[in-house]
């Protein structure tokens, strides 16, 4: 599929904005990343503040269609949908990782107020609404909400580690095995 000179424009945004943040990236930085005039971008956006906007919202969108199809598989228990969840969580950061630099190196920034819930609270209301369909009635409500937060924790931790190896060449401390994560949860989850 050929992009259009706006999705050009936007992922180039995004691929500039992973690596130097929303202060470090200028019109004329994304115009040379996406191989087009300076003027073209203010053809096609009001200015850098609405073309930031635009490229995250729509990545954001695109990310919760993914996280909505994957959550409304049907997963026959709790060890088949965590380690699911596990696959599905690297396979989303690494389809969309420039998303995910910008969001996490930039968390509280006033450019990304309009991400609410961001994309980690997103996933884990989509993970505990799963844990509820198999859980019985035993299990109370915070329960579920502290297993789903713990384990989006943990992913959220394992795909920092990633982010820094990548960013900055650092070694991976927590490298553990899918299988040990997911046996933790369901101790956890009491089954």
């Amino acid at each position: 599929m050929k992009l259009t000179t706006r999705d050009k424009i936007m992922s180039a945004a995004l691929e500039h904005m992973a690596l130097h943040g929303f202060k470090g990236t200028t019109t004329k930085c994304i115009a040379i990343q996406a191989s087009v005039n300076e003027a073209t971008i203010f053809k096609h956006f009001k200015g850098k503040d609405e073309l930031i906007h635009e490229a995250l919202e729509q990545q954001m969108s695109l990310v919760k269609t993914e996280v909505d199809t994957f959550f409304h598989t049907d997963h026959e228990n709790i060890r088949e949908l965590l380690l699911a969840k596990i696959d599905f969580i690297n396979h989303i950061y690494e389809s969309h990782k420039d998303f995910f630099l910008v969001t996490i190196k930039e968390k509280g920034s006033k450019e990304l107020e309009f991400m609410y819930p961001s994309i980690f609270e997103y996933i884990t209301e989509e993970l505990e609404k799963e844990l509820a369909k198999m859980a019985d009635d035993s299990i109370p409500e915070e329960e579920l909400q502290a297993i789903a937060m713990i384990a989006n924790s943990v992913l959220m931790a394992i795909i920092l580690e990633k982010m820094k190896a990548e960013c900055y060449g650092h070694p991976v401390r927590l490298d553990i095995k899918k299988e040990t994560l997911i046996e933790m949860l369901i101790r956890l989850w009491g089954q």
